[in-house]
């Protein structure tokens, strides 16, 4: 008698959801770029994204953030905020996942915690729009002050969107820290580096903290 034996195809493993924060001018969409480039030297999948998206709500937000629809209420963006991320998750992020992919995106949720909270929104509301969203499995905060900060960002030349103000920057500095460091008491997987120092420094900062990340999964 012979028995046939059936296995069911195994599940593929879930990807790695990591994401950078910092202020305008803290490095995170070049270092974003940079380790992109070493996934890619690595052979490693990946999704590169960021928010706002360049999805329908996230195109309306950077509308508003270039001064494309004001006046707007701070409100109303915190939702749009929201209302993108939603969408976010659901189009691009967890596909990728599903995939088996690294996702390295540019701010998430920490973002909205400083931003929104800055513009004048209660941050408990902030906090209750963004309450269902997953935490990443590792957050890097970029680490910088404001005044090294807004020399990189004259040094880009572009045009200055609604909330590049050096005395609006100062104010969202200091909420992105204070709420990166109450993830971090809380136990969730954030992790800070010096965005004060050279780029070279910084990504060497980084390839040592990601990698191995990446390795234990």
């Amino acid at each position: 008698m012979t028995t046939t034996t059936t296995t069911s195809p195994q599940p593929s493993r879930r990807g790695f959801f990591l994401v950078f924060e910092g202020i305008d001018g803290a490095g995170t969409t070049s270092q974003q770029r940079w380790l992109c480039e070493r996934l890619t030297a690595l052979g490693r999948g990946f999704h590169k994204t960021a928010e706002p998206t360049g999805n329908p709500v996230g195109r309306l937000i950077r509308g508003v953030l270039r001064g494309e629809h004001a006046p707007f209420s701070p409100h109303s963006l915190a939702l749009l905020f929201a209302a993108d991320r939603a969408d976010h998750l659901s189009r691009e992020i967890e596909p990728a996942l599903a995939d088996g992919k690294i996702v390295v995106c540019d701010r998430y949720v920490l973002s909205s915690l400083a931003y929104q909270t800055a513009a004048g929104v209660p941050i408990e509301l902030v906090r209750q729009l963004n309450a269902p969203f997953p935490i990443p499995d590792l957050t890097v905060y970029f680490d910088l002050p404001v005044e090294i900060a807004a020399q990189r960002r004259a040094k880009r030349g572009q045009a200055q969107e609604i909330f590049e103000v050096d005395d609006f920057q100062r104010e969202v500095a200091q909420l992105y820290q204070a709420q990166a460091q109450a993830w971090q008491a809380s136990g969730k997987p954030i992790h800070f580096v010096d965005a004060a120092r050279s780029f070279e420094e910084v990504s060497a900062q980084l390839e040592a903290l990601i990698l191995p990340a990446l390795a234990s999964r």
